[in-house]
């Protein structure tokens, strides 16, 4: 069984524990993991985010890659084509914090879009939870 296959079975079978040492262990999961972000499956689509939040803890190239992709996905450019991998964010706050520091201002910037609003503020609510320094950027002064 490939890799893909292998993430597709955790996911859909709801094995949470083995999906989170696969991500862990496996930098390359990414791509099958961030395709389950549009998933029809509310469950599937939620622990794909949240693996590849762990996944991006232990790989943190990967994960400021998979962060730069996501923010480049959200301009008017692309369409806002990554509305759908935002929780992924939001796990990777929570997994990773120092991970999102360079990209809370750039994040917050797409809280204009009606369609982006409430996602991205749950993420950044969830980075100030996790860590208050990374989003000092955003304070009004």
């Amino acid at each position: 069984m490939g890799l893909k296959d292998q993430v597709m079975e955790l996911l859909r079978e709801g094995r949470e524990q083995e999906l989170m040492q696969l991500a862990s262990a496996e930098p390359r999961a990414l791509r099958g993991l961030t395709g389950r972000l549009w998933d029809a499956d509310p469950d599937v689509k939620r622990l794909a985010a949240r693996a590849i939040g762990v996944l991006a803890a232990a790989h943190p190239h990967v994960g400021t890659e998979f962060i730069r992709r996501v923010i480049w996905g959200l301009n008017d450019e692309s369409a806002t084509n990554s509305a759908d991998m935002i929780p992924a964010l939001g796990e990777i706050a929570e997994a990773s914090p120092e991970l999102m520091a360079d990209f809370a201002g750039p994040l917050a910037s797409f809280a204009e879009d009606d369609g982006l609003r409430l996602a991205i503020i749950e993420v950044l609510a969830r980075l100030a939870r996790r860590d208050p320094e990374q989003v000092k950027c955003l304070r009004a002064g």
